[in-house]
């Protein structure tokens, strides 16, 4: 292998590692938001890096006895909930809790597990320019955020545009409903 070749190689390989790394000492926490013309859905990936598995853990196990049972988890999605907002024209809409999926505590302190949380909100309708802000505030002091819009699967949705905060715990949607035929 040439020089140019193994140093092309050497830098995608390092761009993929990367791409691949999660920080040990924050908690990820990537939200995706559908609009339809009638409804939000938020779909939060939670993903506790090792350094602060245990904290994240102890949020949830408020017996203390080391076990993670249903209710704890319940509890917890529920203080998740409490910590997100939602709003569109600047009306709150209230989140639904409508799926979760829990990770093993074992893998969450071995930095491979994600707890996946699923809302959902009625969208009243409206004329005009539109706007969703959504804000997370779950554990702020070791959360990192990513949130993004995805694209609309329902036709009479066209995003205008998004805007987040540095952080991105709060972010923007600009977005207009069309009729039919437009």
């Amino acid at each position: 292998m040439t020089a140019p070749k193994a140093l092309l190689a050497a830098f995608v390989f390092a761009l993929a590692l990367a791409a691949q790394a999660h920080r040990l000492d924050e908690y990820l926490q990537a939200a995706t938001v559908a609009v339809a013309s009638d409804r939000v859905a938020l779909h939060l990936r939670l993903t506790p890096g090792v350094e602060v598995a245990d904290a994240v853990i102890a949020g949830i196990d408020r017996d203390g006895n080391g076990v993670l049972s249903q209710a704890e988890w319940a509890d917890y999605a529920a203080g998740v909930q409490a910590d997100l907002h939602l709003e569109a024209d600047g009306a709150p809409l209230p989140l639904r809790l409508t799926g979760a999926r829990f990770a093993d505590a074992t893998r969450m302190r071995q930095g491979e597990a994600t707890i996946l949380l699923d809302f959902e909100a009625d969208l009243p309708r409206a004329d005009g320019p539109r706007s969703l802000v959504f804000e997370n505030r779950h554990r702020r002091d070791i959360a990192v955020h990513l949130v993004n819009a995805l694209a609309p699967r329902d036709p009479a949705v066209r995003i205008l545009g998004q805007r987040r905060s540095p952080d991105q715990s709060s972010w923007r949607l600009d977005f207009v409903l069309e009729s039919p035929g437009i």
